[in-house]
């Protein structure tokens, strides 16, 4: 009898142990007679859309997945500079960014090979100057142009970087833009009239002494004339080397480039109906840097001219399309 009171007990302790409330919770705060709960604030409208400009187009490329497009670069010189060829293949894949495949005639290097965007805009991949000329091809204008809009490309004609610290620019001067000339129907299309006006130009020097051999030109110690009798010529001494006792100079190295040209885009289609312009690159001084230079565009002048291609090259076709 006295185990099971003293269960009894124990058991009513514990139930009022429950119900106790922990330490340090705070008690609601008792509303007064006649309180109202205050109304929820409303999300913030978001602002309507403006409707598009119907002055206004997008360029876009329009590249169809497992259709690849090809076209050829053609550069005629004008100053005795080699004449250029390079063929190009733009490829839209399944999956991932858009691939522009690069080949040049008569070029032992491997193809080469970059991303874009939807706009033209180089992404990846591409050496310099096959990333300028791609540049020039392919980049289109961010947001919709009309007719007088202006923006500027992502070239870098000249560019001192790659010569090191030990190259100072002293002078330069960039110009940078490209231009929606006219905007003209055609059937159930539109053509887009763009015009280009690029330059820029560098000039700087490398320190005295920067100069390598080949640079500065080799030159050779003068031998002492040799003695035609006994003790002739003794105590004299051999003739000064003017040359090898000058000072070095600073180098001075400039370059400049220039892009003037025209090309039509068909705004529905997505593709170039006709592009066409002259380049220019002029260098005076010759860098130390070996293979390093100032200008990242072929040397010389050349009339550049677009043309499409009926199919892609079996040396710009994806390994699998060659299967």
């Amino acid at each position: 009898m006295k185990r099971c009171l003293l269960s009894l007990v124990v058991l009513l302790g514990a139930l009022s142990a429950c119900g106790d409330k922990p330490p340090g919770q705070l008690e609601p705060i008792p509303r007064p007679p006649g309180y109202v709960e205050p109304p929820k604030p409303e999300e913030p409208k978001k602002a309507p859309q403006p409707a598009p400009d119907p002055n206004k187009v997008v360029l876009r490329w329009k590249l169809a997945t497992g259709a690849p497009v090809a076209f050829r670069l053609e550069g005629s010189p004008e100053d005795g500079a080699s004449a250029l060829k390079v063929t190009y293949a733009l490829v839209h894949p399944e999956k991932g960014d858009n691939v522009v495949r690069i080949a040049r005639e008569s070029s032992k290097e491997a193809v080469e090979q970059g991303t874009f965007s939807e706009r033209g805009f180089i992404l990846d991949g591409l050496g310099d100057v096959d990333r300028n000329l791609a540049t020039l091809l392919l980049e289109l204008p961010k947001d919709p142009v009309g007719v007088g809009d202006t923006w500027a490309l992502g070239a870098d004609f000249v560019n001192p970087e790659p010569l090191g610290m030990g190259f100072s620019a002293k002078k330069s001067d960039r110009r940078n833009t490209v231009k929606l000339a006219s905007l003209t129907p055609e059937g159930d299309d539109k053509v887009a009239t763009i015009q280009y006006d690029l330059f820029e130009t560098v000039t700087g020097f490398f320190p005295p002494g920067a100069a390598t051999a080949t640079a500065t030109g080799e030159t050779v110690p003068v031998k002492a004339a040799p003695d035609k009798g006994k003790n002739k010529g003794k105590g004299k001494k051999p003739p000064a080397d003017d040359h090898h006792n000058e000072k070095p100079k600073a180098i001075e190295v400039t370059a400049e480039v220039s892009f003037k040209g025209t090309g039509e885009f068909l705004v529905k289609a997505g593709k170039w109906r006709s592009w066409q312009g002259t380049l220019a690159a002029k260098t005076a001084g010759s860098s130390p840097a070996p293979g390093k230079s100032l200008a990242h565009v072929p040397p010389g002048t050349l009339k550049l001219q677009l043309t499409a291609l009926d199919s892609v090259p079996a040396e710009l076709q994806a390994p699998e399309a060659k299967r």
